[in-house]
């Protein structure tokens, strides 16, 4: 029998498709499996090689375990802010992803955009507030207050005058015959308010610095930034209005100013006005004297009259040979820049500071917040980098204390002596 042309073909695609289609589908079969088998080792691997990457985690927890937040110095985290900054968020590094999602969601700081608004990790603020602290000589002999409000006020008994016979404030006790009335008193009471300012200190780094020695950058920032919070606080305690700022105790209502002698010489400091500043201070047991290093000569040169002679009261047993004395009256002496020139109210204060209250932020940002630009000084190839605290400062008593008999005599926990000229 004949078969055509047509017939034939398709006799062959039958057989072929008898034979074929079954290799075909196991095949399939097999790649199927196959693709199966290398997805699941290839998520193998890669739980691997994530348990071996460096990880910075997020969330309260990790940051209790790692307050650095995964970085390796406070430079290092520097070097990350700049890196961000110069590429506008374009390329910002991993390692700053990760802690800008650390720092969002523990809610330490309010959020602020990616060109700077980058919380410093607790540890690194940690250590800046340390260091300020170690090498500030006021501020640790203060009485703190932990804030957890902007403001909190503290009540006191209004007692600071007693020429009256009154005391605690008002209460008074009279001797009676019998059958007298008693009058009726009681105590006054009042308190003082701190409420938080805001001071920010800024550390400029170069580019070059940032780029090529991150390492230099880490002595940059924390001495800048202490020393510079060290030196504004000093003064604020010292000459502070009050107005947007801590208020110093040469502006307190509870200042005492000693007169100077009669016929005293302009620009002076004689043993008598130690004397009388010594006698004037309530309680000189926690007292220290703030001087400003130019009255150095004053001090060194102070004599007792004696007769028509007199001998030297503060140089040391071996006389200029020795060093001079860190004591007057037995009471340490720190010296300050931000003292009063010699002559003028301010250049010596005798201070005992632990009547003096420094209220600082507690809780949820309480080491402040950093931030970083570098716009700033853009025209000078620098990064500013900002450091922001919140504190506020004043004397604990509202006003000086007068005793019950020298009514004329004041006393207070800060005394000064009055201008020389």
């Amino acid at each position: 029998m004949q078969i055509t042309k047509e017939q034939f073909v398709e006799m062959v695609k039958e057989a072929t498709t008898e034979v074929v289609d079954p290799i075909l589908k196991q095949r399939d079969e097999d790649r199927q499996e196959l693709e199966k088998n290398i997805d699941a080792k290839i998520e193998e691997l890669s739980g691997d090689i994530k348990e071996m990457r460096p990880k910075i985690e997020v969330g309260e927890d990790q940051l209790s375990e790692d307050p650095k937040g995964g970085f390796k110095a406070l430079s290092h985290f520097a070097q990350q802010v700049y890196k961000a900054d110069v590429s506008k968020g374009r390329n910002m590094p991993e390692e700053l992803k990760a802690w800008e999602k650390a720092a969002s969601t523990t809610s330490l700081v309010e959020g602020e955009d990616q060109y700077g608004g980058y919380l410093i990790p607790p540890e690194f603020r940690n250590q800046l507030l340390m260091a300020v602290e170690q090498q500030n000589e006021i501020m640790p002999r203060c009485t703190s207050v932990p804030m957890r409000s902007t403001m909190v006020k503290i009540p006191y008994v209004n007692g600071f005058d007693e020429s009256g016979s009154l005391v605690y404030g008002g209460i008074q006790w009279k001797w009676l015959d019998e059958l007298a009335t008693k009058s009726e008193t009681r105590p006054k009471f009042g308190r003082i308010s701190l409420e938080l300012k805001k001071i920010a200190g800024l550390a400029y780094a170069s580019d070059e610095i940032l780029e090529d020695s991150p390492m230099s950058m880490e002595n940059i920032l924390r001495n800048g930034f202490r020393d510079g919070l060290n030196f504004t606080l000093n003064n604020v305690f010292i000459r502070g209005t009050g107005a947007g700022q801590p208020l110093g105790v040469l502006n307190a209502p509870c200042l005492v100013t000693v007169s100077a002698e009669t016929g005293q010489a302009a620009a002076t400091i004689v043993f008598e006005n130690i004397i009388k500043m010594y006698s004037q201070h309530y309680n000189v047991g926690n007292a220290v004297w703030v001087i400003n290093q130019n009255c150095l000569p004053q001090l060194a040169t102070m004599a007792l009259s004696v007769g028509t002679g007199g001998a030297p009261v503060w140089l040391p047993a071996g006389g200029a040979s020795g060093s001079p004395y860190d004591t007057l009256m037995g009471k340490p002496i720190i010296w300050s820049k931000h003292c009063s020139t010699l002559g003028t109210v301010g250049d010596i204060i005798l201070a005992d500071w632990s009547q003096y209250l420094v209220g600082q932020k507690a809780g949820q940002g309480a080491d402040g917040k950093f931030d970083t630009s570098i716009h700033l000084k853009f025209d000078a190839d620098q990064t500013c980098f900002r450091f922001v605290f919140r504190i506020d400062g004043q004397p604990w008593w509202p006003t000086y204390y007068t005793p019950p008999q020298a009514t004329s005599t004041y006393l207070g926990p800060f005394v000064v002596l009055e201008t020389r000229s």
